[in-house]
């Protein structure tokens, strides 16, 4: 099994930047990330780039997202359409699943599902189990991400 996970960079964590935890599994073919307090453009660009450094990550992988701890975003339509038109390293075959239980949060992946123009390959849920059957993915098998 080849999973490899992926820590911040240690420069930004001394900034007090900490973006997002992620792990790629590349025998599940499956990222998972979970993003903590606030998500802002800087802290997606970041993601997005550090996936497509990671040599196990492939663009057709699904992913599942979790913004459970997500109270708040600066994410606007124009940050959205640059997320899915320029740094999205994901290809229209992945499945997306992301887990957004508040009202900001789901806003922001309506915006993005809009802006990458809505294909049924990225859908919305409340809660992890719902992200996890869409995605056919075992319950006990994953956790959230892992930071290592």
């Amino acid at each position: 099994m080849i999973t490899t996970t992926v820590r911040t960079v240690c420069a930004l964590r001394m900034e007090g930047f900490v973006p997002s935890h992620f792990n790629v599994d590349s025998e599940r073919r499956l990222v998972t990330v979970r993003f903590d307090n606030e998500v802002t453009v800087r802290d997606v660009v970041q993601y997005f780039e550090s996936l497509k450094a990671n040599p196990a990550f492939e663009p057709d992988f699904f992913e599942l997202v979790d913004l459970t701890q997500v109270m708040s975003s600066e994410v606007d339509f124009q940050a959205a359409m640059m997320w899915a038109l320029e740094v999205d390293p994901f290809s229209r075959e992945a499945r997306r699943a992301f887990v957004a239980p508040r009202a900001v949060t789901s806003r922001t992946i309506r915006m993005y599902q809009m802006a990458r123009g809505d294909d049924g390959s990225v859908a919305v849920f409340r809660t992890m189990a719902e992200a996890k059957h869409w995605l056919d993915i075992e319950q006990s098998a994953l956790g959230t991400a892992s930071n290592g």
